[in-house]
């Protein structure tokens, strides 16, 4: 097969469709295989840039736009350098994306995508602990296969909506075998609107702002995509504090989804990354519950195990080591599977840092109901006393 055949083979026909919607069709020795595909030689080379690169309007009117385009960027130096960045940025309907392995053809096709009633959806703001939960919803759905999780690429099991390959990537979608595991990172009003009528199950993740805007600082850094950000961190926090960075605001993104599951808590399951990590067997009871996928107490605890932060980063389905595409990542600035842990953002929050992001996002938070543990001992106490951190009903009294 040609280097762009290879490439674009989600495109190919139905057999090829149907063989990818099955858990082990995909293992570890053809990634391996496909592993010379440079995203740098995509974007670059005559015919990938046919295939890649869109024409957008410049008009401030249009759904999908360069990001560059901008003309308010003008006005905002910092805004202006972030995106100048990231290669291809784009706006769709005023939301910033990256531009690599997101397509106009998608995004058009994402608000009528149909959603079926027995999907599963995870959604995330990014580095919320998304790969953690496609593995264990994945592990879950497999009924505790663990050969899955070892010889199968995550992007496989649980494919994203909105990142893909440029041809065929949303017919790949709609070729998956029910029931369906699907993410993504998108904010409640650009998700296909059955989706926001409830037609089907979400799990939205949630991690407290401070560890979050660390994790992103450090994925930008190692992301080819995201332009291997080069800036300080205190230059970071200040994008992640105005919502400037690729899907928008933090807590626009959390807010909505919050609401959601308030209103619709039997379709809409709101946890947190803290809550994984200081009791991961009860989470993942509480998932299963939810989702109506029984399993024993054993299996329970291997998929725990299996799901470990030690696990996860050795596993190399899951720790981005091994992909069809060599170059998204670049591990020497940061490993994919960083660190896990609470708390994370005292190493780098200085007093004036913490008190900005306690000043913005305190008063907020708590105005929605929702609860949020900065530091490790801090989660286990709130587990301990209330058994989650998480509240529903309690967020409505």
């Amino acid at each position: 097969m040609s280097l762009l055949g290879t490439l674009f083979c989600r495109g190919g026909s139905t057999n090829d469709e149907k063989q990818s919607s099955s858990p082990t069709s995909n293992g570890i020795k053809n990634s391996k295989m496909n592993q010379f595909i440079s995203i740098k030689f995509l974007y670059k080379n005559p015919i990938g840039r046919q295939l890649t690169v869109e024409r957008f309007h410049r008009s401030e009117q249009s759904e999908i736009c360069r990001a560059k385009d901008d003309p308010s960027l003008n006005n905002d130096p910092q805004l202006y350098e972030y995106i100048n960045s990231i290669p291809n940025a784009i706006r769709w309907r005023g939301l910033l994306l990256q531009g690599y392995l997101v397509y106009g053809k998608v995004l058009k096709q994402i608000e009528q995508f149909e959603i079926r009633s027995d999907d599963i959806w995870l959604i995330t703001y990014p580095k919320s602990g998304t790969t953690w939960m496609e593995e264990i919803l994945s592990l879950i759905q497999s009924d505790c296969n663990i050969d899955t999780s070892k010889n199968t690429l995550i992007h496989e099991r649980v494919p994203h909506l909105e990142v893909g390959k440029p041809l065929g990537h949303i017919k790949w979608l709609r070729g998956i075998g029910s029931p369906r595991l699907l993410a993504t990172h998108l904010p409640i009003e650009h998700i296909p609107a059955q989706l926001r009528a409830n037609k089907a199950k979400i799990i939205y993740v949630v991690r407290n702002p401070k560890d979050n805007a660390v994790s992103y600082y450090h994925h930008h850094r190692m992301s080819t995509f995201l332009g291997n950000y080069s800036g300080s961190w205190s230059n970071f926090a200040q994008l992640f504090i105005k919502g400037h960075l690729v899907y928008g605001d933090w807590f626009d993104h959390v807010a909505g989804y919050w609401q959601m599951a308030r209103n619709n808590s039997d379709r809409v399951l709101f946890i947190s990354y803290e809550e994984l990590k200081i009791n991961l067997p009860a989470m993942i009871e509480v998932i299963c519950n939810f989702i109506g996928h029984r399993l024993t107490p054993e299996q329970i605890n291997l998929i725990a195990r299996q799901c470990s932060f030690d696990k996860m980063k050795t596993n190399k389905m899951v720790n981005r080591e091994v992909l069809p595409v060599k170059d998204l990542f670049d591990m020497t600035q940061s490993k994919f599977m960083r660190k896990g842990i609470i708390g994370d953002w005292r190493n780098h929050f200085s007093p004036e840092e913490n008190d900005q992001f306690d000043r913005h996002y305190g008063d907020r938070i708590r105005s929605i109901g929702l609860e949020m543990a900065y530091d490790h001992e801090e989660a286990e106490e709130m587990i301990k006393h209330d058994g989650r951190i998480i509240h529903i009903n309690k967020s409505l009294e």
